[in-house]
């Protein structure tokens, strides 16, 4: 079987399903290492999801948060255990294809696939830049939100888009003592998203991010913003670069016969959070027993994969965006509950972990809540403008 791109899903899924004893193929059109527009945060439940430990690139561990409303206060939160670990995609991907590549996996890097074809309900043919073809029996997308795989099969497109941009400030002799351990938040500077302050091992990663309706032609000045207001210099942002952020629509296929998407390919970025790690992994995690049963035999197709995914991520990916809708109406209150009041900033904490869910924290407020949350979030587009946004070829 294939694999076509070696982020985080399909390195993961590569080294799943070879695992099982398949042979698998993993490919991707860039020279490794490579490096990758990403905030590089990955949480405990996401480390929870892999058989080995990330110690090897983890670069600090986050007990807390500098949490600030545009340019005012900074209120500083703690958690007596680990919110998420920071790393770079550089190291992180390329470690992630090492342990593919332990399991038994061939990896080929450089390698731009051009074209896909369906031949059959079970065989595939990959061609790449240079004319090569493979074939193979099951084909996985894990290749992006612009992927070929989702174009040339015909998978839909996410319903919209956030971006975000991102740059690196040095510190070579040590990153401030306060960004130790700790992240930086920053909200309504832009419309439907956040700044973010990331800590590395000698530098900060310092990003902001939003609806594309709203901010794609003014990223580049609320960048610059952001940094004003933290007292960072602009100008000395190193590797400055933008990326879309696609969300899933629910009810969108993501298996077709022996062929599937999964991670950024299928749109499982948390919607509230931008984070996308966790759905990457997840997804590839989830897709290997349906790629066992099907080369086995004993399935005609991978839409266990799909059913999988319908009960686990995108449950919560639903509870995520109509909580971002309605958080975005009106942030203001939200911020300062999460500063001030120990009943929202524990379960955040709780939530990016993994100890919970969007569901069970949606539950925790009651019956009425949940069975309102979707009502109040499509009120909540009213409010923004959002419904309207949402019908333009601009969000794609």
């Amino acid at each position: 079987m294939i694999v076509i791109g070696a982020g985080p899903a399909g390195s993961t899924a590569a080294r799943e399903i070879s695992s099982l004893g398949w042979d698998v193929l993993l490919l991707d059109k860039s020279r490794f290492p490579r490096d990758k527009p990403c905030g590089g945060g990955v949480t405990v439940r996401t480390d929870e999801l892999l058989p080995f430990s990330l110690d090897p690139v983890i670069e600090d561990i986050v007990y807390g948060a500098h949490l600030r409303l545009r340019d005012s206060r900074i209120i500083t939160r703690h958690t007596s255990k680990p919110i998420t670990y920071m790393t770079q995609r550089t190291r992180l991907d390329s470690f992630l294809v090492e342990q593919a590549q332990k399991s038994g996996v061939e990896f080929r890097d450089g390698v731009a696939v051009t074209r896909v074809r369906r031949l059959s309900q079970n065989k595939f043919e990959v061609t790449d830049r240079h004319g090569d073809k493979y074939t193979s029996s099951v084909l996985i997308g894990a290749d992006g939100a612009n992927g070929i795989v989702s174009k040339n099969l015909g998978y839909e497109n996410p319903i919209e888009r956030a971006i975000a941009i991102e740059g690196n400030i040095p510190f070579p002799d040590g990153i401030p003592e306060e960004y130790k351990g700790m992240v930086g938040l920053n909200f309504g500077l832009v419309k439907g998203g956040y700044g973010w302050i990331f800590p590395k091992e000698n530098h900060l990663n310092i990003g902001i991010g939003g609806w594309k309706i709203n901010v794609g032609n003014s990223l580049r000045s609320n960048l610059e913003e952001l940094c004003e207001v933290y007292g960072f210099d602009f100008s000395k942002l190193e590797q400055i670069r933008g990326h879309h952020l696609p969300l899933i629509r629910p009810g969108t296929l993501v298996s077709a016969g022996g062929s599937a998407v999964i991670g950024d390919a299928a749109g499982f970025v948390d919607p509230l959070s931008g984070e996308g790690i966790y759905g990457a992994i997840a997804s590839a995690v989830s897709i290997a027993p349906s790629v066992n049963s099907f080369l086995q035999g004993q399935s005609s197709d991978l839409d266990n994969y799909h059913l999988s995914i319908a009960d686990s991520i995108i449950p919560d990916i639903e509870k995520s965006r109509a909580l971002m809708e309605i958080f975005h109406v009106l942030p203001d209150p939200f911020v300062w509950l999460l500063q001030h009041s120990n009943r929202f900033w524990d379960p955040a904490g709780s939530l990016i972990r993994g100890e919970t869910t969007y569901s069970e924290i949606v539950n925790r407020f009651g019956k009425i809540l949940g069975s309102s949350l979707i009502p109040i979030s499509k009120f909540a587009q009213l409010v923004t403008g959002r419904k309207n946004q949402l019908r333009s070829p601009d969000c794609q």
